[in-house]
C-alpha cells in the first residue's frame, strides 16, 4: 500500500543529487519499513553526469514546457512544473505528501492548492523565492516577489525536512512557526564504496585539491581562480570537474595552467583521492543553499576548504575536517597563504576527522528516515 508521495523536479535516471536523495529515502522506507511511495517528477534531464541508477517507487513523469537556458522561459517553466506537480499530487491526498523545494516555487503551489486536510512535509533543498532575490532576478521589494514569499509561507506544512539545523531555523522563521523538524543532510550515500583503483590523473607524489560539481549562482568562482593561480606546483595539483553557468569561463581560465587537471567528472567512489575539496557558498546564499558537495567530500574521507559564512550548515557540520576562507576578506591573499603553508601533516590531521563526521551524518539520516516513517 502506498503511504507517501514525493514531489520533485529531478529523479533518476536524471543525475541531479536532489533526485538521488529522494530515491535514497524511497528505497530505505520500502526495504526497512515496508512503506511504498509514489514519486511525481518532471520528465527531463539535468546538467552534469549521466546516471544509470534505477528509480525506486512508483514513478509518475510529467512533461515540461522548456529545457533551455533563457531566463524568462525557465522561470515560466518553473511556475508550470510546480503547478502541475502540486495538482497531480491531489490524486494521493490520503498519503503524506513530501513537497521538495525543486522546482522553484513548488511549496508556493502546495500552499495555494492544498487545504488543511492534506498532511504534507516540505523538504528543503535550495530555497525559493529567496533564490531569485539573491541572484538579482527580482528585487525583494518587488510586489511579485513579496506576493510569492507570502504565498509560499502562508500554508503550514505538518513537517519540515531541512538540510541542517541552521537552515531549519531560517525556514521556521520564515513560516513564523516552530514546525516539527528533522535534519537530513544532502550528500550522504550509504551505498557508495571507495574505489581502490586510482583515476588516471592521480599521482601520489602530490597533495591533491579539487572542485567537483556545479559552479552556479550560489558559488564564487574567485576561490577556484585563486587556487589555480597560487598552486605550489612542486607539491600540489588541482583537479577540476565543472558544470553550471560559470563553468565555461573557469575552464577557459584553467586551460594550460601548470598543475591543473581538467576532467569531465570525478566519480563519487574516487572522491577520496582528493585531499582538499574546494567548497564555496556566497554569503548571500547562506541557508538558502547548503552545498551537498561538501558533505559528500567529507563523507568519502576528504577534507574541505570552505569559502563562505561561518553560520552555514556546511561549516557547522564539517568544520573539524576543514579550513575556512572568509569570502569578503581578500580571497586571493587567504588562498595564497593557505596553499603556501599547507603540509601533508595538516591534511592528514583534517582527514582523520572525517570518519567520526561520517558516522554522525549517517546517524542523522537514519534518525530522520525513522521519524518520517512514523509521522
Amino acid at each position: 500500500m502506498h503511504k507517501i508521495t514525493f514531489l520533485t523536479r529531478h529523479y533518476p535516471p536524471n543525475s541531479n543529487i536532489n533526485g538521488e536523495s529522494v530515491c535514497d529515502m524511497v528505497e530505505y522506507l520500502d526495504k526497512t519499513y515496508g512503506i511504498q511511495s509514489h514519486v511525481v517528477t518532471i520528465d527531463r534531464n539535468a546538467d552534469g553526469v549521466a546516471n544509470t541508477r534505477t528509480p525506486a517507487g512508483t514513478v509518475h513523469r510529467i512533461s515540461t514546457l522548456y529545457t533551455g537556458q533563457n531566463p524568462l522561459l525557465r522561470f515560466i517553466t518553473f511556475l508550470y512544473d510546480g503547478f502541475m506537480l502540486a495538482k497531480k499530487a491531489l490524486q494521493w491526498r490520503d498519503t503524506l505528501i513530501v513537497c521538495t523545494t525543486s522546482p522553484p516555487l513548488l511549496p508556493m503551489w502546495a500552499s495555494i492548492l492544498w487545504g488543511k486536510n492534506i498532511r504534507w512535509a516540505v523538504w528543503s533543498f535550495d530555497l525559493f523565492p529567496e533564490g531569485f532575490h539573491v541572484t538579482h532576478f527580482i528585487g525583494a521589494k518587488n510586489p511579485l516577489y513579496r506576493l510569492a514569499h507570502w504565498a509560499t509561507y502562508r500554508g503550514t506544512p505538518n513537517l519540515l525536512i531541512a538540510l541542517g539545523e541552521q537552515q531549519a531555523k531560517f525556514i521556521q522563521n520564515a513560516y513564523k512557526k516552530n514546525l516539527p523538524t528533522v535534519i537530513l543532510p544532502c550528500g550522504v550515500f550509504f551505498y557508495q564504496d571507495q574505489s581502490e583503483v586510482a583515476p588516471d590523473w592521480y599521482d601520489s607524489r602530490y597533495t591533491w585539491l579539487g572542485y567537483c560539481g556545479n559552479v552556479g549562482d550560489p558559488h564564487n568562482p574567485d576561490l577556484i581562480k585563486a587556487a589555480i593561480d597560487h598552486l605550489d606546483t612542486s607539491k600540489q595539483r588541482l583537479v577540476l570537474a565543472l558544470y553550471g553557468n560559470k563553468a565555461a569561463e573557469l575552464k577557459t581560465y584553467a586551460e594550460g595552467k601548470p598543475g591543473v587537471v581538467l576532467v569531465d567528472r570525478v566519480p563519487r567512489n574516487q572522491l577520496h583521492f582528493i585531499d582538499v575539496h574546494l567548497v564555496t557558498l556566497r554569503q548571500s546564499w547562506t541557508h538558502i543553499a547548503v552545498p551537498s558537495k561538501a558533505v559528500s567530500a567529507v563523507f568519502m574521507g576528504g577534507s574541505i576548504l570552505f569559502c563562505g559564512h561561518r553560520d552555514s550548515d556546511n561549516w557547522h557540520m564539517l568544520q573539524d575536517a576543514g579550513w575556512f576562507i572568509e569570502e569578503n576578506n581578500a580571497i586571493e591573499a587567504q588562498i595564497k597563504a593557505f596553499l603556501s603553508g599547507l603540509t601533508q601533516e595538516a591534511v592528514w590531521s583534517k582527514r582523520a576527522a572525517a570518519p567520526a563526521i561520517r558516522e554522525r551524518l549517517k546517524q542523522h539520516v537514519l534518525e530522520s528516515y525513522a521519524a518520517i516513517s512514523t509521522f
